[in-house]
């Protein structure tokens, strides 16, 4: 059917039965999107072994802690797949670590779904933050490269 991998296909804490699920099927079984922190991310592989990481950097301890997941999944031979479902800053810090991974061979998650209108997060962070032709580039400015437009904040700021 063309199915890529089947992401987080039961309760995150399950992890007896993501394993079952993992052992049962064929496609790929993803799993990590709402755990924190590599030691549980450890747990993940160990008990529940699913095919794919998918660490998000807000619930994964921000960037240093992603980092320490990517290279403990490059130890365990688990290819990561960065759960990031917001453009913006979110997905610009998320897509600066993936950068720095040796095995990074699964494409980064990319969604409008939780976002809003692009055109007002290219407004809040500049055109910086869309991807062109399907794919992103990142700045060599300092930090994440984006600067905050201030009135954009202003305009969107509850009274």
């Amino acid at each position: 059917m063309g199915i890529d991998h089947f992401e987080e296909p039961i309760p995150h804490y399950d992890l007896p039965g993501l394993k079952q699920v993992s052992d049962a099927l064929d496609v790929a079984v993803s799993a990590g999107e709402q755990d924190a922190f590599r030691w549980w991310f450890q747990h993940l592989v160990l008990l529940g072994n699913p095919d794919i990481l998918q660490p998000d950097i807000l619930n994964a301890g921000g960037p240093s802690e992603v980092k320490r997941i990517y290279e403990m999944a490059t130890t365990l031979d688990k290819p990561v797949m960065p759960h990031s479902p917001q453009a913006g800053i979110n997905s610009l810090a998320s897509l600066h670590v993936y950068a720095t991974v040796q095995n990074a061979t699964r494409p980064h998650e990319f969604s409008i779904e939780f976002s809003g209108p692009l055109d007002d997060v290219a407004d809040l962070y500049g055109e910086v933050v869309l991807p062109r032709n399907g794919a992103m580039e990142l700045s060599d400015k300092p930090g994440l490269g984006v600067e905050l437009n201030e009135a954009a904040v202003q305009r969107r700021t509850a009274r």
